[in-house]
């Protein structure tokens, strides 16, 4: 089994995520892989600049919100054939849901906590990662997506956390020796 990483240019957009499956696609020929990717180019800085905005009870974090959605949703109609996106789509749409509920809180509170600041910034990740993951299946057919925080176990210093290693091996470990998929894409930076 071989991991490859493709960070934030190789799927700054959907010219280069094709390329990138391209490549796993070959890849994936000769071994097992897991694909760890990164947040869409520039996602990550727009989910700071929103929270940093909701903190300051700057309410413009809304458009920023729609930014990163617009980001999405383009990527998914340009990777996705139509009649297979409509579950992505409330995937995508969920996730978004779930990120305004966060800024709204930081809003409202006006203040932005490293835990709630680690949260916020695990969406580009997420949001790329399964779009991705969704999009491989066009090319690999035995190929899934693994949810990289349900593997890897941390202690509770956000923003910094360490990994505990034990737990984390042994989670990964049992994973993967049970799992047969011949791709399995993973939310990298988490």
């Amino acid at each position: 089994m071989k991991v490859l990483k493709f960070g934030g240019t190789s799927v700054a957009n959907p010219q280069n995520i094709k390329l990138v499956l391209e490549i796993v696609e070959q890849k994936s020929k000769e071994d097992k892989l897991i694909v760890a990717v990164s947040a869409f180019s520039g996602v990550t800085d727009l989910l700071l600049l929103a929270a940093q905005k909701a903190a300051s009870k700057d309410d413009s974090y809304r458009d920023v919100v729609l930014q990163i959605e617009k980001k999405h949703l383009e990527a998914i109609k340009e990777l996705v054939p139509a009649n297979e996106q409509t579950a992505l789509l409330h995937y995508c749409k969920k996730n978004i849901s779930y990120l305004e509920t966060l800024l709204d809180g930081c809003y409202l509170l006006g203040e932005l906590t490293a835990r709630t600041s680690d949260m916020i910034v695990s969406f580009g990740e997420l949001l790329s990662s399964y779009i991705i993951a969704e999009a491989m299946k066009q090319k690999v057919a035995n190929s899934s997506f693994k949810d990289s925080r349900e593997l890897i176990k941390t202690n509770n210093n956000f923003g910094k956390a360490e990994v505990y290693f034990e737990i984390t091996n042994k989670n990964i470990r049992n994973y993967f020796s049970d799992h047969s998929a011949q791709v399995i894409v993973i939310p990298g930076f988490i």
